[in-house]
């Protein structure tokens, strides 16, 4: 991928950044995380977990061979944040229901349309390292494909290739801290000799000094300058040219290509405790909650039995990941009880703790409490006096 900088751009040189690392890594390992159940709701509009349900385990638990949940969620986001695109092969039995679902590298995959607009297939390759269970043409009903931001919603944009501008910047900016440091953290210049120097003499000359006084095991040594020569600088220095300011800004400006907070890839520069929590929760709200809901609408359409399909789904727990402090958790816990929305036994329940059973499964409301239009009722003025 071409840009001003001249830099190449690909998955692997830009995983060399440490932001883009951070932020691919902070996205993939939290929504891997999360539990994700199959649900039904009955006619009555209550949900259950459908725990004894193939499906249920089979997502939720081993989708494939190799990859466990984990493990297969965060190979999904992490193609999807470096490619735009996610595709899983879905291995059937006879009775057309899934077993396996084999995750296909983006490389291998070319997605086609039909001449009517109708219908998307896709041809895939074999891949010499990695043995697919199926190559060749397989038809939109076999393939997951979860897609990025796309423009014509058939394939999603690389961000990646997006922001190549911005990378190029960010790659061009470490390598030149890198051959500073490698230059001993010194910058370059030139040797002025007052006379005249024979090609092969200057060759010499400019040889010696490189091997002598070069690279940051001879930083600090003490140049020793013959026959009136003198070292004249010719590059600006890295404070005038504001080098720790343009590396700071890009981890900032990369952070805005994948909406992850700077605190979340350990840039605290600008932050606090009140606003770290907030920026929390605009991290599960703006970013997680976007890619889960790509994912759960990719496998209730593709997993899901048509004759099931409105009653059964998928679905991510963001519950953990919303809980705030102690203090915070205890505060919304007490007035969800106070105000008879849930039991005792339910927040045991969101702590991961046992049921108690008993008086702690009912639900509770405080007696003091009355309809606004009822107010008076049953009292004289004696009463009042």
């Amino acid at each position: 991928m071409g840009n001003s900088s001249n830099q190449p751009i690909s998955k692997e040189r830009s995983l060399q950044l440490s932001t883009v690392w951070s932020c691919v890594k902070v996205i993939s390992e939290t929504i891997a995380s999360l539990p994700i159940s199959l649900y039904e709701k009955d006619a009555d509009n209550k949900r259950y977990i459908l725990s004894d349900n193939p499906l249920h385990s089979l997502v939720g638990e081993q989708p494939s061979t190799l990859y466990n949940s984990f493990s297969f969620f965060e190979r999904a986001l992490v193609d999807l944040c470096l490619d735009g695109n996610f595709f899983a092969y879905i291995e059937r039995n006879n009775g057309g229901l899934p077993t396996q679902i084999i995750p296909i590298q983006c490389d291998d995959v070319s997605v086609y349309v039909s001449p009517d607009g109708r219908e998307v297939y896709y041809e895939i390759e074999q891949n010499e390292t990695i043995p697919y269970p199926f190559t060749g043409k397989a038809t939109q009903e076999n393939m997951i494909h979860i897609k990025g931001l796309s423009c014509d919603g058939i394939m999603g944009k690389s961000p990646i290739q997006s922001a190549a501008e911005s990378l190029g910047i960010s790659l061009s900016i470490e390598q030149f801290a890198g051959s500073f440091f490698k230059n001993g953290a010194s910058v370059g210049g030139i040797l002025k000799h007052p006379g005249t120097l024979k090609p092969e003499t200057a060759k010499r000359l400019r040889a010696s000094w490189n091997q002598t006084y070069s690279g940051s095991i001879n930083a600090g040594k003490t140049a020793i300058l013959e026959e009136g020569m003198e070292f004249i600088s010719r590059q600006i220095p890295n404070n005038q040219a504001q080098f720790l300011e343009s590396r700071q800004y890009q981890i900032s400006d990369i952070c805005r290509v994948f909406r992850v907070p700077n605190h979340l890839v350990n840039d605290l520069s600008n932050a606090t405790y009140s606003n770290i929590e907030a920026q929390q929760i605009d991290f599960v709200v703006h970013t997680i909650t976007p890619w889960i809901k790509r994912i759960e609408m990719a496998l209730n359409q593709k997993l899901i039995p048509f004759n099931k399909k409105g009653s059964q789904y998928f679905k991510f727990n963001l519950t953990a990941l919303l809980r705030g402090d102690s203090k915070s958790r205890a505060d919304y816990y007490r007035t969800l009880v106070n105000i008879g929305v849930i039991s005792p036994d339910e927040v045991r329940a969101f702590e991961d703790m046992n049921s108690m059973g008993g008086p702690s499964e009912n639900v509770y409301m405080q007696s003091n409490m009355m309809p606004l239009d009822s107010l008076g009722e049953g009292t004289t003025r004696k009463d009042i006096e």
